[in-house]
């Protein structure tokens, strides 16, 4: 939305000029009032992936712990597995997180630098530990949905060169479609693992801004299949389409929106609305956007549909029976200022 104002201003030698200032970075908001938060779970860890599977149940991820547990109905908790396992904990993260047609859940997984922090790697814009030749686990990993054995898809191991695996989606083939915060691209993996490309590293899903070097993060693909839509942790928070042509290739990346802090989290629902957690935790807010809408220069509608406590750095989102459910990762905070919590949204309209 444009809005046009003019200023007269005095100067010092007595001339009077007026400027005429566009605010080209105020796009329309607007502020859900009936929406109602509360801790769902609290958790030992604080999460960051969600995934639901076909039945509707709610499962979370905790990086801290490498543990994904299934989260009750009444807010208890259940342990499903440790990734890559019990004896891996400590050694990296996990991180977003689907389900395969068979509800077995596909996970990314980042295994530590021994030579260099995650924290220092994240905030480095060379990310040293990509070139780590040591780091053999980071990519991603299968949790069988009945015997709740893990197993590697695809990673450092194999060959694939993944720098920080951070969220998956997949398409209706199987096809795992991987972010890589620190690559700043799209990774596509057929669904055994043996054919990884990479898919898209168009120069919207990158860093603009040294102080932030991080990319593309939360990603989820249309009811469609159709398109992708990824959203960056950037310091110019950025959403952004990626058509997924007849041959299963990348098409020419679309900004959908931007003006944004960064983001962590993301989802679509079956209209097209999407959801976006900005998980500055000065921040601690979730929005929707209208579908297929772009506004101009990117500066798009959006609706806050939470913010504030109880949010503490929002990460991954999901949907289940018109509740909108949240992880607080809470990343950057103390680990004793950490509420640990899977954050439920009730009673929001998108519209």
């Amino acid at each position: 939305m444009k809005r046009q104002l003019k200023y007269h201003v005095k100067r010092a030698h007595g001339l009077t000029i007026s400027l005429v200032v566009i605010l080209l970075l105020l796009p329309a908001f607007a502020l859900g009032a009936d929406s109602t938060m509360k801790i769902y779970s609290k958790l030992p860890g604080a999460p960051e992936g969600l995934c639901l599977d076909s039945r509707g149940n709610l499962y979370a991820s905790m990086p801290s712990l490498d543990e994904v547990v299934l989260l009750k109905r009444d807010g208890s908790y259940k342990h499903v597995a440790w990734v890559p396992s019990k004896e891996d904990v400590g050694k990296g993260e996990i991180f977003g997180m689907e389900v395969d047609k068979d509800d077995n859940i596909i996970i990314a997984y980042v295994e530590f630098s021994k030579y260099i922090s995650l924290g220092d790697d994240l905030m480095n814009p060379r990310h040293p530990a990509c070139g780590d030749v040591n780091v053999k686990k980071s990519g991603v990993y299968k949790i069988d949905a009945k015997t709740r054995k893990v197993t590697a898809v695809a990673t450092r191991g194999d060959g694939w060169p993944f720098c920080f695996p951070d969220d998956v989606a997949l398409d209706s083939d199987g096809n795992i479609y991987l972010t890589d915060l620190t690559y700043s691209g799209v990774w596509k993996i057929s669904p055994d693992g043996k054919k990884v490309t990479m898919w898209s590293d168009d120069p919207l899903l990158n860093w603009s801004e040294p102080s932030l070097p991080m990319g593309a993060n939360p990603i989820v693909i249309d009811q469609q299949n159709k398109n992708i839509y990824v959203a960056t942790t950037t310091m110019d928070g950025r959403i952004v389409r990626i058509p997924i042509k007849e041959d299963g290739s990348a098409g020419k990346a679309e900004l959908i929106s931007r003006g944004h802090t960064y983001f962590d989290g993301m989802e679509i629902d079956d209209e097209g609305y999407i959801y976006a957690a900005e998980s500055s935790t000065s921040i601690n807010q979730i929005i929707v956007l209208p579908p297929n809408t772009i506004g101009w220069l990117g500066m798009t509608p959006r609706k806050v549909i939470g913010v504030g406590d109880p949010l503490q750095g929002p990460t991954s989102i999901v949907i289940r029976d018109g509740v909108l459910y949240t992880a607080n990762l809470a990343f950057g905070l103390p680990e004793e200022k950490k509420n640990k919590a899977v954050v439920a949204i009730e009673n929001f309209s998108e519209k």
